[in-house]
């Protein structure tokens, strides 16, 4: 009976009686699921079959026997059995009928050294046997590790790069969280310090007043209004035409004189100027910012 056929066998209660296993139908599935313990058991099972002697080999012609004295022949000893070759594999002990603790272990769940041969290892396989895919040699998981670690260090390389990059090429930059409060003004008024002057149309002089003392009246307004004060232009230009007139007036002054008519001149009046300007509100407030970083033109705060 081959492997195959033998592992298929094992899954069948009957058949697994008639090779003389002695497993339940859930250890039997687990057998056929571990190649190594299905081996093992095809082992044990051919080490359980009677073994054939192999035929005699035919006899030499004999040479013709030289005349002899005669003597009793005695019987040549009967040829030793011969026995069979080593089994090609390792003979498990066969259990005995009903005896539960010598079966084979169907899955070892112990932690072996990857270096120490385990019992399954130790048995010798059949003849045409071929190593399953769970005990081919670990290059090939190695190798696959070594191709994973190669692409996680690509990886970190690539995102350091990325890093160091991303920090030379940072742009920094103000940015503005609330904008500035420009400064407001309001109008006042205020007293400038100079002083206006205006002319009315009441003359101080009258009729057949002396002109001596209708000149000494004019002076009089001047000297209240112009005189001993700062004017504005308005009433610098008026006062120096005020002033020309009494000059004239002195200068044909004989002493004898009286007023006849009243000419344009009226009194004068004096005025603080008053003046309009702005003047703060103080109420100006600066703006608010803080320092922005932009990474490769799209991460962190970028305009």
């Amino acid at each position: 009976m081959s492997f195959e056929d033998f592992r298929a066998s094992l899954l069948n209660a009957d058949q697994r009686a008639a090779l003389g296993i002695q497993l339940s139908d859930a250890d039997a599935q687990l057998v056929v699921a571990d190649p190594a313990s299905a081996q093992n058991w095809y082992g044990y099972w051919l080490s359980t079959l009677p073994q054939t002697p192999p035929p005699p080999a035919a006899p030499a012609p004999a040479p013709q026997p030289t005349p002899a004295p005669e003597t009793t022949q005695q019987p040549a000893p009967s040829p030793e059995p011969q026995h069979a070759a080593t089994l090609p594999y390792e003979a498990t002990p066969a259990p005995f009928p009903g005896d539960v603790q010598q079966t084979l272990p169907i899955h070892d769940t112990t932690v072996h050294d990857p270096q120490q041969p385990t019992a399954y290892a130790a048995a010798s396989p059949y003849p045409g046997y071929a190593a399953s895919p769970a005990e081919a040699p670990a290059k090939k998981s190695r190798v696959g590790l070594w191709v994973t670690l190669s692409i996680l260090f690509a990886l970190i390389l690539i995102a350091v790069v990325v890093v160091v990059f991303a920090l030379v090429t940072a742009r920094h930059w103000v940015k503005t969280d609330v904008a500035a409060q420009p400064e407001t003004f309001h109008s006042e008024e205020y007293k400038t310090g100079s002083y206006d002057v205006t002319m009315d149309t009441v003359d101080p002089c009258w009729v057949d007043q002396d002109w001596t003392d209708c000149i000494n009246a004019m002076a009089a307004q001047y000297d209240a209004n112009c005189a001993g004060v700062t004017l504005t232009d308005t009433a610098t230009s008026l006062c120096s035409d005020y002033l020309a007139e009494i000059d004239r007036m002195r200068a044909e002054d004989t002493g004898d004189f009286i007023v006849a008519t009243l000419g344009g001149w009226g009194s004068l009046h004096r005025t603080e100027e008053v003046s309009t300007r702005q003047v703060s509100n103080n109420d100006d407030k600066p703006a608010v910012t803080h320092k922005a970083v932009c990474y490769l033109g799209f991460l962190g705060e970028c305009k």
